[in-house]
C-alpha cells in the first residue's frame, strides 16, 4: 500500500468507515438479494490459494484454535450480535455455550479440512450454519430485536481470522508467509461470501497488509471502547463460553482468557497485560495467564508446535467419541454434539 500524504485515508480507513456508517443498515439475511444469490462458487474462488489457507490452519491449528476462541469472545462485546445471542437463547449458561460453540468448533474444522464443491461436506456444513443465522435474523426482527447485518458479520468475520493475522506472535502463529496469508484470508473471504456477505462489507477482499490495518483500526475503534465498558452480559457470556469450553481445552482459565483478550486489543505500545486486571489475579492465576504466554512463545518452535497440533487433533476426535471432560461437567447424555452435514 503506497504512502499516505498528510490528511489523506487509507484504503484500510475507508473500509471501516464505510462497515460502521452503512454495514449495520444493510442486513445479511433472506431480505437481501446476496444472501441466497451467494449459493455457488464466487467468480474470485481459486482452488489452490484456498486449499493454501486450509494448510496454514492445519500447520497452526493449536494457535488457530487459540486465537478463535478469543476472537469469539471480541464478538460478545459488540451489543447488536450480544442481544442476539441472548434473544435466541444459546449462550446463557455453561452448557448452552458448551454446545453452541463446539458445533460452531465442528463447522469451521470441516471448513478447513474439505473440499469446496457444491454437494460437499464444506458445502452442507456452510449451508446450515447460513440457514441458522437467517432464522435467528428473522425471530429476531419478529422481536424488534434487529436483524442480523453486515456490519455482524463482518464483526464476526474477524473473530475468526483477525487476531490469527494481526495479533499472530502473540497467539502462537510464526513463520507464516505473505502468500500463506493471502490463502488464509482468501478462505475467510469464500466463506463470507457464501454466509450473504456482499462484498464491499467482507473483511478480506484486500490485500495481507491492507486487511491487517483494518484488524487493527476495528481494535482501535470498535472492540478497545467496548471493553472499556466492562458490559455485565459480556461478562456472563464470555465466563459461559470458557467453562463450556474447558471441556476441549482444560487449559482455559477464565480470567486469564479475559485479561488475554484485553491484552490483545490493546495496541503494541503498551504493557502486555493490563497492570490493574493483572494485579487482581491470586498467584495459581498468574502463573496460569504466564503459563499461557509461554506457551504462545514456545510455538515457534517446530517440535512444540507437532506436539501441540496432535494434541489438538486428539482433543477434537475425543469431544465427538467420547468427550470425558464434558461428561463430568453436563452428564453423558449433554455432552455429544453433533453437527448435520
Amino acid at each position: 500500500m503506497p504512502s499516505l500524504s498528510r490528511g489523506e485515508t487509507s484504503a484500510a480507513q475507508k473500509y471501516v468507515d464505510r462497515l460502521l456508517a452503512e454495514g449495520s443498515e444493510v442486513s445479511c439475511d433472506e431480505t437481501n438479494a446476496n444472501f441466497f444469490g451467494n449459493n455457488e462458487l464466487p467468480p474470485f474462488y481459486d482452488e489452490e490459494l484456498f486449499k493454501r489457507g486450509q494448510r496454514v490452519f492445519d500447520k497452526h491449528i493449536f494457535a488457530m484454535m487459540f486465537a478463535k476462541i478469543q476472537g469469539l469472545l471480541a464478538v460478545l462485546l459488540i451489543p447488536t450480535i450480544r442481544r442476539m445471542l441472548v434473544f435466541t437463547k444459546m449462550s446463557g449458561s455453561d452448557l448452552m455455550a458448551y454446545k453452541r460453540y463446539l458445533a460452531t468448533t465442528f463447522h469451521m474444522v470441516v471448513w478447513y479440512q474439505n473440499d469446496f464443491k457444491p454437494g460437499s461436506k464444506l458445502w452442507n456444513s456452510i449451508s446450515e450454519v447460513r440457514n441458522m443465522h437467517n432464522s435467528a435474523s428473522k425471530r429476531g426482527c419478529e422481536a424488534n430485536i434487529s436483524r442480523i447485518s453486515q456490519k455482524d458479520m463482518a464483526l464476526t468475520q474477524f473473530g475468526f481470522m483477525g487476531f490469527a493475522l494481526a495479533r499472530a506472535e502473540k497467539v502462537g502463529i510464526y513463520g507464516v508467509t505473505e502468500e500463506e496469508w493471502a490463502g488464509f484470508l482468501h478462505v475467510w473471504r469464500v466463506v463470507g461470501y457464501l454466509m450473504g456477505m456482499e462484498d464491499r462489507f467482507n473483511l478480506c477482499t484486500g490485500s495481507v497488509k491492507e486487511t491487517k490495518e483494518i484488524c487493527n483500526i476495528l481494535m482501535d475503534q470498535v472492540f478497545r471502547p467496548e471493553i472499556k465498558n466492562k458490559d455485565q452480559d459480556f461478562l456472563s457470556m464470555s465466563r459461559y463460553l470458557l467453562r463450556g469450553m474447558w471441556a476441549l481445552n482444560p487449559a482455559i482459565g477464565v480470567d486469564c482468557f479475559l485479561i488475554y483478550l484485553y491484552a490483545l486489543i490493546q495496541n503494541d505500545n503498551v504493557n502486555f497485560f493490563p497492570v490493574l486486571e493483572y494485579q487482581k489475579l491470586g498467584s495459581a492465576q498468574k502463573f496460569h495467564l504466564h503459563f499461557l504466554q509461554l506457551s504462545m512463545f514456545l510455538l515457534q518452535f517446530d517440535g512444540f508446535r507437532i506436539f501441540e497440533k496432535y494434541v489438538m487433533y486428539m482433543s477434537l476426535w475425543l469431544m465427538k467419541v467420547f468427550p470425558f471432560l464434558a461428561f463430568y461437567m453436563f452428564g453423558r447424555s449433554n455432552s455429544y454434539v453433533k453437527i448435520k452435514c
